[in-house]
């Protein structure tokens, strides 16, 4: 009975992704193709965070859980592969970082391959899941920004979903920091069976660090959206600006209060405006000044619910973690001590907590050799960065400016990561690798920008 309905819900499942494939077909207007696609790519972003196995998931016999989230992915992959094989997207330019991000892919399967797929307690984190979350999805993410976001229209439709994402999570924020359990959707994000970060507002992303970061990822994204729409739209974009200051407050974490305030810096200082933005950066500044001033004793205290700066625990446990990953590391120089393996490296008969940083995670896991590649890779991103830079639009508004928000959304997520373990969640790698897509996308394509100001 159970492998029937299993292959019924398979079936249903095809059926109904062979149905908005033939939508997005259909034949139309040459550049049709570019709006389906980058819808349902805005879609999946958001089944990432809310519609994941978390949400609902079933479990098909014989292979993994089906969910929203996955099932999308799949769907995103078959129509990417169906405009490869009938050439209405071409895989032109330089491949440099695609090389680069299989030869990573490469060592963690030959890592999998040594130190096996699944995990060896129960507690400790499935080396296939960080495998796909926190490498190949994002990575795949990267291939469809950078190959199918083919005109301005598209980037308006994902940025638009992004920002109304990071205002959705500031409201799930705000209803869980006053106990308004009942309206908070979906309800596992209140569900006491999964008890980290209950006593922050954690989000649907189950992690307060992860969820403070999205939001800023999601502000990042409305500020790219501002000079892309009309005075109408960025009239609604401003009116929810403030919901975010509230939202990644509640979050009651430190590195979420920093790469905020790393995204509100920027947009202050360096952002360009049509207006002399010198009048009101002084202004916010002092507002946020008076702020802290007024509240320094509660934000500076232990409690995590009044701000929790103070708090000295974690930051212990932060330490002795970078102890163990030193001696690690040492032990185990070239080749780590597997994918996902951090936790169970020595007492495993014991609970491990998992590494806390990004980076000096992966020297341990994948040893010098892979962290090596993965610096590789994050340098070819930012020199394409610097070369959107180099581009003469670069004395335009849009142009200047999205090229500094690109870079604060991937350098927000970086800086993010030095505090907690990225591979772990979905979204911020998703959301940061798709930023690196759109900057190769308009380094190779810069005229998608000639119609904004």
């Amino acid at each position: 009975m159970e492998l029937i309905l299993s292959l019924a819900v398979l079936a249903m499942a095809v059926v109904a992704g062979l149905f908005i494939l033939r939508l997005s077909w259909a034949r139309r207007k040459s550049s049709a193709h570019y709006t389906v696609f980058p819808i349902l790519f805005s879609v999946w972003i958001v089944s990432v965070v809310v519609w994941n196995t978390y949400f609902a998931s079933y479990k098909i016999f014989g292979l993994f859980d089906l969910s929203v989230e996955r099932f999308l992915f799949v769907l995103l992959s078959v129509s990417a592969a169906y405009q490869l094989f009938t050439k209405r997207v071409q895989l032109a330019g330089d491949h440099t970082l695609e090389l680069v991000m299989f030869i990573f892919l490469v060592i963690c399967v030959v890592s999998m391959s040594l130190n096996g797929f699944a995990a060896m307690y129960a507690y400790a984190p499935k080396p296939w899941y960080v495998f796909f979350s926190g490498y190949f999805v994002p990575f795949m993410a990267f291939f469809f920004a950078k190959y199918f976001f083919g005109d301005i229209r598209s980037l308006k439709i994902l940025l638009a979903v992004l920002f109304a994402l990071g205002v959705y999570l500031c409201l799930i924020s705000i209803l869980e920091r006053y106990d308004l359990n009942s309206l908070v959707h979906p309800a596992y994000i209140t569900d006491e069976r999964f008890p980290l970060h209950l006593d922050r507002s954690r989000g649907p992303l189950l992690n307060a660090a992860f969820n403070g970061l999205a939001m800023t990822i999601c502000f990042t994204a409305g500020m790219m959206l501002l000079p892309l729409v009309g005075p109408g739209g960025r009239f609604l974009i401003l009116g929810l600006v403030p919901l975010f200051f509230p939202g990644v407050f509640f979050t009651s974490t430190r590195s979420a209060y920093l790469v905020f305030l790393l995204a509100l810096g920027t947009v202050l200082f360096f952002v360009r405006t049509g207006w002399p933005r010198w009048k009101l950066a002084p202004l916010v500044l002092a507002v946020c000044l008076f702020g802290i001033a007024a509240n320094s004793e509660r934000l500076f205290s232990s409690s995590r619910e009044l701000g929790g700066i103070a708090q000295v625990e974690e930051v212990e446990i932060r330490f002795q973690l970078i102890a163990k990953s030193l001696r690690l590391i040492r032990e185990h120089p070239v080749f780590g001590v597997g994918l996902a393996h951090f936790s169970v490296s020595d007492s495993p008969e014991t609970f491990q907590d998992n590494q806390h940083n990004h980076l000096i995670g992966m020297a341990v896991e994948l040893g010098l050799v892979g962290m090596s590649v993965y610096l590789a890779l994050l340098v070819l991103i930012f020199r394409r960065l610097y070369a959107l830079t180099r581009d003469p639009r670069v004395d335009r508004n849009a142009w200047a400016n999205m090229v500094i928000l690109l870079t604060l959304g991937i350098t927000a997520a970086l800086v993010n990561n030095v505090f907690v373990e990225a591979s772990l969640c979905p979204f911020i790698n998703v959301a940061t690798f798709t930023f690196a897509g759109l900057a190769c996308r308009l380094l190779e394509h810069p005229d998608i920008l000639d119609g904004a100001v």
